[in-house]
């Protein structure tokens, strides 16, 4: 039967806090398996001891922070709006409605007077992911590695063009052994100096440290590019590298590879990269730490057809062509590129019209890493490469939907390369934390489950259990 409401808002409710948060909320499983509380005391250098007023705790400003991250809430003034109302919030903070929640100026006030050029965002993260190790949840035995686009807080159209000399990175190692094999054809070796190239770029007036990001089948546009690794066992995100959008995935893949490592010890034996990462020297890299890489192919704008009914004698580096000629290395390029080629051999071939068009001679080039290539195009291709592989878009890929979709990580919102680097460890942070929080609760719901199955299935042997 039909019967209308009154008006019951001002009605008067005993109940605590305690009461008022569902016993299987989101807070309270993290409540219950990660302490925050060593903020505290990675942050006292940065507070005065003896001078000033009382501040409000640096566990609760950077627990607010969590909240806004968990959450994908876009500001810190329409989180504290949140925090003043939600009961779970202000349950977390150990808020109780009586007291007023801070203003939300104030985290970004002690960002720029305490927290601002300080390694505490990159510790906080590691603390939390040590505690994760520590509870066998991260093995950092298979690690997954992509990057992902975060549009800049600026306007795209506001830019200019600027004209910059842009130095080329040498690679010494391979300079060294081009010219160890001129020295072994008797040619002069190669002076190789820094060269450097002019490039037309955008760069935004609005937030200038970010980068104007254009690939193919992709939105434009001035970009943060966050370069990320992910565990394999539980999807944990064990390490967040923010550089501009225009720069390319391969150029800090090793540096954080030797972070990783070097930092909390993994003893990696796998990893599974995109076709990005197709480079000899990461791949090299990769094979003199003993770690199997599966990598995927990327397929550049040259004609392979020119060596494909040609056999390679790797012994006696010669090119063996169809009807049983040896095309001997002439030559190496400055690129490493070696040159096989036998012009006389080659006069008077039946073959040489299909063989080599209307060339007087059948060249084919071969780089001087190919064999690194050949490798991991045998690693790629068997069943353990193409499995791991497989699993970059349960892991990696997987770790960017959840941050974008669910917490908030599709635009940056901030300005700089720093501040976006900072919020960037407290937002994987906090995705580490949730992931930590259900995993732990599961695992105890099945060891209470398994505990009671136990008991029912021995009850004369286990009834003292209920006493």
């Amino acid at each position: 039967m039909y019967k209308e409401r009154k008006n019951q808002q001002d009605e008067l409710i005993l109940m605590t806090m305690e009461q008022m948060v569902p016993e299987d909320h989101l807070l309270r499983k993290i409540e219950a398996s990660i302490d925050l509380s060593f903020i505290n005391e990675k942050t006292r250098p940065l507070y005065s001891q003896d001078k000033g007023r009382h501040c409000i705790e640096p566990v609760v400003l950077f627990k607010i922070v969590m909240l806004q991250c968990l959450y994908g809430i876009k500001s810190m003034r329409a989180t504290i709006k949140q925090c003043e109302t939600d009961a779970s919030f202000r349950w977390y903070l150990g808020i109780p409605f009586g007291e007023p929640v801070p203003h939300y100026s104030t985290f970004s006030q002690n960002y720029l007077r305490r927290y601002a050029n300080t390694p505490i965002f990159e510790e906080i993260f590691a603390t939390i992911l040590k505690l994760a190790m520590k509870r066998k949840l991260v093995s950092g035995r298979d690690l997954f590695t992509d990057s992902t686009h975060i549009r800049a807080n600026a306007n795209s159209r506001k830019y200019t063009n600027q004209i910059e000399m842009v130095v080329k990175q040498r690679k010494e190692a391979l300079e060294r052994e081009i010219n160890g094999i001129r020295e072994e054809l008797g040619k002069d070796a190669f002076e190789f100096s820094e060269e450097s190239e002019t490039k037309h770029t955008k760069v935004s007036t609005v937030d200038p440290q970010s980068g104007y990001y254009h690939r193919d089948e992709k939105e434009k546009g001035f970009m943060y590019l966050d370069h990320r690794t992910v565990d394999g066992l539980n999807n944990f995100i064990v390490d967040v590298h923010i550089t501009p959008g225009n720069v390319h995935d391969s150029k800090p893949y090793l540096s954080r590879v030797d972070y990783i490592l070097n930092k909390y010890g993994f003893s990696t034996e796998n990893v599974g990269l995109d076709s990005g990462y197709y480079s000899w020297d990461i791949m090299e890299a990769l094979e003199q730490k003993d770690i199997f890489s599966a990598i995927a192919y990327r397929r550049f704008n040259t004609n392979r057809e020119d060596r494909k009914n040609f056999t390679y004698d790797q012994e006696r580096d010669v090119y063996i062509c169809p009807i049983g000629c040896e095309l001997p290395m002439r030559n190496i390029d400055r690129l490493g590129y070696k040159h096989y080629f036998d012009k006389k051999q080659c006069e008077g071939c039946p073959m040489l019209m299909s063989c080599a068009g209307k060339s007087n001679r059948k060249e084919i080039r071969r780089h001087v890493k190919q064999e690194v290539f050949d490798r991991a195009r045998e690693r790629r291709l068997s069943d353990h490469g193409k499995n791991l592989y497989a699993r970059r878009k349960t892991t990696v890929e997987r770790s960017f939907a959840d941050s974008k979709q669910n917490h908030g990580y599709r635009y940056a919102a901030h300005r700089g390369l720093a501040k976006v680097q900072n919020y960037a460890w407290l937002s994987c942070a906090a995705q580490n934390m949730k992931k930590m929080a259900l995993l732990i609760h599961q695992q105890s719901c099945v060891s209470y489950s398994n505990f009671i199955n136990f008991i029912h299935s021995h009850p004369q042997r286990h009834h003292r259990c209920f006493f």
